[in-house]
């Protein structure tokens, strides 16, 4: 149990035509009491067969203002409609292959708390045991399926969506996968599970249904996210919770009762590659940038959001460091360290794609089945099974860099962080990203050390 200040409101979400009836004073000074509260997790586990491989999943239960209908209240209907699930499942025989931990954060509005100290108490358990972790923040503000995932979850996500019957039946029998864009980010913070990837080193996912661009206005972190807005506005009908459940509880079903995990290491290897160009693709702008004299007057309204998150950081590392002055370190070495850094992901990229060879025969097995008397090869598929889930449950890890990023220590992963200008928004490669805002090229030579020393024991892992 941990103690914190909180600040309570006696305000309710009033309806539009209710503020005609309120006076100045009652809009201009509400009521605020100050006191000091105990803050709870809430943790359920299901016991599965196997007990050192376990899947989270996390939903704040703090709310910011009076109300939080969307955020976190959708969420957390949605959490607890699949442990309602889970326990008809259990009373009925049930048992999951993997433990799954329920997990109702408290504090997360005041700085991630309550997921930030879990993690740390039990972060031997979570290195040892912890293949993934899921989060569902805002369940539900909308019709418009959004996700952030770790790349060795994006196939499962892909899969789950097209298991799930969207709540849009525009076209009759259509999936949330039939309509969603496919766009998955990279992860950021803002939510629970920040210490979980950026600390532990745990594969996420974060998703949730969120406001159209042309629907109604999703009042975030206002007294009006109120359960009137939700049943009037942000999903009438209440079909779309519905559905966040259903894919929730697919996603939990794909991650705990496949004998392999689901991961792929592929992928992962190819999100690296992608975000090295995004790497270089920086470095060559800002070179070019330094020739133009009149890339100060470049508009907003004309950049698109990749050229305006660089720009933030450009404009953001620069007047952190007062890097008006010439550049410090040698360009080409580091270019030539990106360089290794690419030949590193080509020989990571061989290895990755064995594992998943390996897994998919492994599964291939599974379906099909083995005689009963074949009791060597049962063997032999046991231990494969067991060596591959241990490698993909530690894939991850192998990216953490005990030294933290450079200014904030606690940030443990050199892939992904939260952008140091950019807000919730996610960055990656953050060691080198922030050397090239801050045209500290030493730096981001050291950065490229540190990384490349990170792909080669991946590497390693994986043979």
């Amino acid at each position: 149990m941990l103690y914190l200040s909180s600040r309570r409101s006696t305000d309710t979400a009033p309806r539009p035509a209710t503020l005609a009836t309120l006076g100045p004073e009652t809009l201009a000074f509400p009521t605020r009491e100050y006191v000091t509260t105990p803050q709870w997790d809430v943790i359920g586990i299901v016991n599965g067969t196997v007990p050192n491989e376990v899947i989270i999943i996390g939903n704040h239960r703090d709310a910011w203002i009076v109300g939080g209908a969307a955020d976190p209240n959708s969420g957390s209907a949605v959490l607890n409609e699949v442990v309602r699930s889970v326990g008809v499942a259990l009373e009925a025989g049930w048992q999951p292959h993997r433990t799954i931990v329920f997990a109702s954060w408290d504090g997360e509005e005041y700085g991630l708390v309550g997921s930030t100290e879990w993690v740390e108490e039990y972060l031997p358990w979570i290195d040892d045991a912890n293949v993934a972790y899921i989060n569902v923040d805002v369940g539900a503000a909308g019709p418009h399926f959004q996700a952030s995932a770790a790349p060795l979850l994006n196939q499962v996500l892909r899969d789950a969506t097209n298991q799930v019957p969207s709540a849009n039946q525009t076209i009759k029998g259509q999936t949330i996968g039939d309509v969603w864009d496919g766009r998955i980010s990279t992860m950021g913070s803002g939510s629970d599970f920040t210490a979980f990837q950026d600390y532990a080193g745990v594969p996420c996912i974060d998703m949730g249904f969120k406001g159209a661009a042309n629907g109604p206005v999703y009042h975030y972190h206002s007294n009006y996210d109120s359960f009137w807005w939700m049943d009037k506005y942000g999903d009438p009908g209440f079909a779309y919770h519905r559905s966040m459940a259903q894919l929730l509880g697919i996603v939990m079903a794909e991650l705990t009762e496949n004998l392999v995990i689901p991961f792929q290491a592929g992928e992962y290897v190819d999100a690296l590659g992608t975000y090295l160009d995004q790497v270089e693709n920086k470095l060559r702008r800002y070179q070019n940038s330094d020739d133009d004299d009149n890339n100060e007057y470049v508009s907003i309204e004309s950049m698109d959001d990749e050229t305006l998150f660089l720009e933030r950081g450009r404009i953001g590392g620069a007047n952190a460091s007062n890097s008006k002055d010439e550049a410090r370190g040698n360009a080409d070495a580091f270019w030539t360290s990106l360089k290794d850094m690419r030949l590193s992901l080509a020989r990571f990229r061989i290895v990755a794609s064995e594992l998943d060879e390996q897994a998919e025969r492994a599964r291939e097995i599974l379906d099909h089945g083995l005689p009963w008397w074949n009791i060597v090869g049962k063997i032999r598929l046991g231990v494969t099974i067991l060596v591959v889930n241990y490698k993909y449950k530690e894939l991850e890890r192998h990216f953490l860099f005990e030294g933290g990023l450079d200014g904030r220590s606690w940030f443990k992963h050199v892939v992904f962080a939260p952008g140091l200008w950019t807000g919730y928004a996610g960055a990656v490669y953050p060691g080198l990203m922030e050397s090239i805002d801050a045209k500290d090229y030493s730096n981001g030579l050291k950065w490229s050390g540190i990384i490349n020393k990170c792909i080669r024991r991946a590497t390693k892992s994986l043979q």
